[in-house]
């Protein structure tokens, strides 16, 4: 059994609800709004480590690595995400480069890092120094990762410049498409399911 807290707000309509017990499967919704308050989440250490180390790893390739390759009379450009943001950053438009380096690389890499911390002392059943702290961290950083939008428009670029120029996706892009799918994985375990897991834990 997964114990929620004594109390659930729904964030949609505010309604206040008395907690519940949830076995596997179960879906808590909220009496008003049928808003999804909580979902059953038997959260494995061992797992979700494996998880964010392979996050990691994917993090870095498509960081380091091209995410597409565009050749024109001759002469070869490669692209990743940081040239892709620094090639923006003068004039008005740098802001957007602000907006691309954040949303794609700085929110998933301080994502990865924060988990990795929390469940590398969970390994030993520990809590983490912090551990308050980064789970608020998690729940706000999630909404701003983006990898996905870089990821489509990506794709976009490369579907509308191939009858122009000769393009190619590179090491990076297939990278990039594994760590967006491991994201999205990792954001299925919701806030109030890493809070349950943290009792299990040693103070």
């Amino acid at each position: 059994m997964n114990s929620l807290s004594s109390l659930v707000i729904c964030p949609h309509c505010d309604t206040v609800h008395r907690a519940v017990s949830l076995a596997s499967g179960d879906i808590a919704c909220c009496v008003r709004c049928n808003a999804v308050l909580a979902r059953y989440h038997r959260i494995e250490a061992n797992q979700v480590l494996a998880l964010a180390v392979a996050a990691a790893i994917l993090f870095v390739v498509a960081s380091v690595t091209p995410v597409l390759s565009i050749e024109l009379g001759g002469l070869q450009t490669q692209a990743n995400v940081w040239t892709s943001a620094l090639s923006m950053e003068r004039g008005w438009i740098s802001a957007a480069a602000l907006v691309l380096a954040a949303t794609t690389f700085l929110i998933p890499m301080l994502q990865i890092g924060l988990l990795l911390w929390l469940l590398s002392f969970a390994q030993v059943r520990r809590r983490a120094p912090g551990f308050t702290g980064a789970l608020v961290a998690l729940h706000w950083l999630r909404p701003w990762s983006m990898t996905e939008v870089f990821l489509l428009g990506t794709l976009v670029a490369l579907v509308k410049l191939s009858s122009w120029v000769s393009i190619a996706p590179g090491v990076g892009m297939w990278a990039l498409a594994g760590l967006t799918i491991l994201l999205a994985i990792l954001s299925q375990c919701e806030s109030r399911s890493w809070w349950t897991f943290a009792q299990s834990l040693e103070s």
